[in-house]
């Protein structure tokens, strides 16, 4: 949280850090499948407007390139999100896990109104760590036990 000088602290920095070093990677990751693809298109005989063309449909589709860019950065944002929500937090308090999607897990389905605290979860993985099926897409949150707040929400 910024300090009363609006200055980060050394968490937020490093959640800062993990985030864009996160979507830095996928970035790159992105550039070579462009890369790849454009010179595997124009290695097959097909003409610069063809590849242009293939591209925009690959973006508006969400395809096999753009589709993946996508991902990535919905992963990065989804955990940044539940990286930051993990520092605002109160170690001490009992936190109830709630099922926040459109579609699921049942990893994340089973937690759903389960109540433990910080430590309990940190043992048991936390929402978005990776532990679920859904892993770095995962939409649940923890919140303090007595909020009342549907232990299942959809999007």
């Amino acid at each position: 949280m910024p300090n009363a000088k609006g200055k980060l602290d050394e968490k937020d920095r490093d959640i800062l850090l993990w985030v864009t070093a996160g979507l830095s990677y996928d970035a790159r990751i992105f550039s070579e499948r462009l890369g790849q693809e454009i010179r595997r298109l124009n290695g097959s005989g097909i003409s610069e407007q063809s590849i242009i063309g293939s591209l925009h449909e690959d973006l508006r589709g969400n395809g096999r390139i753009f589709g993946e860019l996508k991902n990535s950065i919905k992963r990065g944002l989804v955990g940044g999100i539940n990286q930051a929500f993990r520092r605002s937090g109160d170690m001490g308090e009992k936190l109830r896990w709630i099922a926040v999607s459109s579609n699921l897990c049942s990893d994340c389905a089973s937690r759903a109104g389960e109540v433990d605290t910080w430590d309990g979860w940190m043992s048991r993985g936390m929402p978005g760590s990776g532990w679920s099926i859904c892993k770095e897409f995962c939409y649940c949150q923890l919140v303090p036990d007595g909020m009342g707040v549907d232990d299942r929400l959809k999007l």
